[in-house]
């Protein structure tokens, strides 16, 4: 009877303990930015007043000097830009207010979905973003990780290596966990996926290749 007891107590515990480590992993999937689903960024960005831009002439305003901008041609058909607003105090916008041109108070929000999921989020201010801020949202898609600086490579010599860790963007950070890489735009944040960034690279370089040619035809 005892040894039964104590069996049933390990296999408790046992069980207790990968409950915990099954919940811990669902709790950081359901934090992440960078890789989550359309509806669960909506859902909790709209319950805190924020709103999507609807008026095609402000959000082409919005999207102007994006940096994602020059690629959208590179990345296939299964991509969506959505271009979001919050105000900073989380009071809901004014109808009126939506449909001026001007940078209105607060946040603009700017995410690429690839096949429904997050691959690059824009955070803009429209003022300057204080140093709370900037912490703040590199928490949020550190997702558990912490965020480490690129590390400055020599260039290669004409003909040598190709570059490691390619990127579009341009990233400074990137999180210890190679998911997520990030750079400071302005007044705003950059996140986007590491794949993506580096897919994005060789696509362009590729298309830069084959253009060469004709671009220079007739010297």
């Amino acid at each position: 009877m005892i040894s039964i007891m104590k069996c049933s107590k390990s296999s408790f515990l046992f069980g207790l303990l990968c409950a915990i480590v099954a919940l811990s992993a669902l709790s950081s999937r359901g934090e992440a930015r960078i890789g989550e689903r359309r509806d669960s960024i909506e859902r909790r960005l709209f319950s805190s007043g924020g709103i999507m831009y609807r008026n095609d002439e402000v959000e082409a305003a919005r999207r102007r000097g994006m940096p994602y901008l020059k690629y959208l041609e590179l990345i296939s058909a299964s991509t969506d830009i959505r271009v979001y607003y919050k105000t900073a105090d989380g009071r809901r916008p004014s109808s009126t207010e939506l449909e001026e041109k001007r940078v209105l108070p607060g946040w603009d929000m700017h995410v690429l979905y690839v096949d429904g999921k997050s691959a690059v989020e824009v955070y803009k201010r429209s003022q300057t973003m204080t140093e709370y801020e900037f912490n703040q949202l590199l928490a949020l898609q550190a997702n558990g990780s912490y965020w480490k600086k690129k590390e400055k490579t020599a260039r290669p010599a004409a003909g040598g290596k190709a570059k490691e860790n390619p990127s579009a963007f341009g990233y400074e950070m990137q999180t210890d966990n190679g998911a997520v890489r990030a750079k400071k735009i302005g007044n705003g944040l950059m996140f986007f996926d590491p794949k993506l960034d580096a897919m994005l690279a060789e696509m362009s370089d590729s298309d830069q290749l084959e253009k060469a040619p004709v671009s220079v035809n007739g010297f």
